[in-house]
């Protein structure tokens, strides 16, 4: 038969429910600067020397894909989050020729963002509009630093994944077509 455990004296059997709580007062969110400082340190170190955004592209028609894309905005993510494996994007030979495909995964996204930012809803938790296409991007300098970065374009594969104890975000990101042109122009 299952036996109950005591309860801690100093909880006297009242523990908290999370979903009551002002979660933005606890220890866990009062560390995320510090741990964001540490993150950057990978970044002026060189180390990350990558950018990861989203994208939210209008076009001046009424549906996605018509009329012309013109950017809305970008949220940078930052301090630079690390993006692992890049490896698992694969060359593939299409008709129209050499494309990418697969997954990557994106961890150590600072915890002050929000699940609605990282899964591109509006500031009031709308989705895109049907004139809307929001994607992420990851951009990777050329090593001379003279401009004409690659911009590879990306979509959200699953909800992200909050991990308090970590103090981050982590996603996982599917290869897209139509990358943005190294000026930053949609396509």
């Amino acid at each position: 038969m299952w036996k109950r455990n005591k309860d801690p004296k100093f909880c006297n059997g009242k523990f908290d429910d999370p979903t009551r709580m002002n979660l933005g007062g606890t220890l866990a969110q009062k560390l995320i600067p510090v741990a964001d400082n540490v993150r950057n340190l990978f970044t002026r170190f060189g180390l990350r020397a990558y950018k990861v955004r989203v994208v939210r592209v209008r076009w001046s028609g009424k549906k996605r894909g018509q009329g012309v894309p013109h950017v809305e905005r970008t949220l940078d993510i930052l301090p630079t989050p690390l993006v692992e494996d890049l490896s698992a994007l694969t060359e593939v030979l299409e008709p129209i020729g050499i494309d990418e495909t697969g997954v990557v995964t994106v961890s150590e996204i600072s915890g002050r963002f929000t699940d609605d930012q990282l899964r591109y809803l509006s500031d009031d938790g709308e989705p895109p509009g049907p004139d809307e296409e929001v994607f992420y991007e990851i951009e990777y300098p050329q090593p001379d630093g003279a401009g004409g970065d690659v911009k590879r374009r990306f979509t959200l594969r699953g909800a992200p994944n909050y991990s308090p104890g970590r103090f981050q975000w982590t996603i996982r990101l599917e290869r897209a077509q139509e990358d943005r042109t190294r000026q930053g122009d949609p396509r």
